[in-house]
């Protein structure tokens, strides 16, 4: 079992949520939560409330609320690995290889995550609280809890949120987490002082209202992280393994994965980094730069020998400013930081740099 490696303590922070639909403040309850204004009632599993409005979703909510419930009972709060092991368990398709695989790499990531939050999330989360959308079995808020920072998760999932629960308690942090849409957030104007998604913005249904949730609730100041894989990738889309499907027009993405994998392509659309830019200008006030990523050192260890060789030049031919255009077109992944600018300031807010270029994060 692991232990927590937090050495500083966190600050106690009282979540205040508000109503999806009409952004009510919300009283907290153990049990169920009525808005006071529309009446709307949310379900709370475990202390984690559910905000999830129902419409076009790739989840089905009424069958993942009963699971957690299931989930909640049958597992204690300190088996995290049994529960973990059984929901990957209950995957179809999945041997036992790759159960014990996947849930090492659900356990082990806070201690991995590390380095993202001393590198290029360091700045997202230096500020509490941070909110991170999308936050799955909550691996990157255990590892800011084990440097005394707060985040707050909201996810599609009650059952990886109860995940979540346990894993950022081993960790010594302090739980703050509900399920909740990502175009639908269950936050108030200006709540968080950093947003942080990773990898969700190519699975959420209308993206740009996603970008304007995001605006809305990030104070001027505050930071945004944003991570997704690259349209028009060279290598094969990451998530069907499947080569040259952002090239084609997206009407006939799902018909070609189907033809050469034999899975879905649902809820899936993967933007370039022209379209995140444009996105970002039309719908948000932030200031913000698209960076190149190395592909890190520990997953290349895991390639065959010929990926190894093409990895290790792509980390050194994107240090070239002069590729840097290519790059950012065709590159397998990229990522947005940026700063809320005062969207009544005469001038916009002068979003400074020097923390990122001095790790090497930024590719001018």
């Amino acid at each position: 079992m692991h232990t927590s490696i937090a050495s500083v303590s966190s600050p106690i922070v009282r979540m205040a949520w508000c109503c999806p639909k009409c952004r009510a403040a919300l009283p907290n309850s153990d049990d169920w939560i009525v808005c006071p204004d529309c009446k709307a009632r949310y379900a709370v599993i475990e202390g984690i409330p559910d905000f999830r409005i129902a419409g076009d979703f790739w989840l089905d909510i009424d069958q993942d609320r009963l699971r957690a419930r299931e989930l909640a009972a049958r597992f204690s709060t300190g088996d995290i690995e049994g529960l973990v092991r059984h929901i990957f368990a209950t995957q179809p398709g999945r041997d036992a290889a790759q159960i014990a695989l996947r849930t090492r790499q659900v356990l082990g990531a806070p201690r991995r995550l590390l380095k993202e939050i001393d590198g290029w999330l360091e700045l997202a989360t230096r500020e509490t609280p941070f909110l991170e959308i999308g936050c799955g079995p909550g691996m990157l808020l255990a590892a800011a809890a084990s440097k005394g920072r707060v985040g707050v998760g909201i996810d599609a999932s009650l059952v990886w949120l109860l995940v979540a629960k346990r894993l950022i308690t081993q960790w010594g942090g302090q739980p703050l987490l509900a399920a909740g849409l990502a175009d639908a957030l269950p936050l108030a104007d200006n709540f968080a002082h950093a947003v942080i998604s990773l990898d969700v913005i190519e699975h959420v249904p209308d993206r740009q209202l996603f970008l304007r949730e995001i605006n809305r609730v990030t104070q001027v100041g505050g930071q945004l992280a944003l991570a997704t894989p690259n349209r028009f990738s060279l290598a094969a889309e990451p998530h069907v393994s499947v080569w040259g499907v952002g090239w084609i027009p997206r009407r006939w993405q799902a018909a070609f994965v189907r033809w050469r994998s034999g899975k879905s392509y649902a809820y899936t659309c993967l933007l370039s980094t022209w379209e995140a830019a444009r996105m970002l200008r039309r719908n948000t006030t932030f200031s913000f730069r698209i960076l190149l990523p190395e592909v890190p050192e520990e997953e290349i260890r895991h390639f065959p020998g010929y990926r190894q060789a093409l990895a290790r030049l792509y980390n050194r031919l994107i240090a070239l400013p002069v590729l840097r255009r290519f790059f950012l077109a065709v590159g397998p992944f990229f990522r947005v930081v940026g700063v809320q600018r005062d969207p009544l300031a005469e001038t916009a807010h002068d979003f400074s740099y020097a923390d990122l270029q001095s790790r090497k994060l930024c590719n001018e």
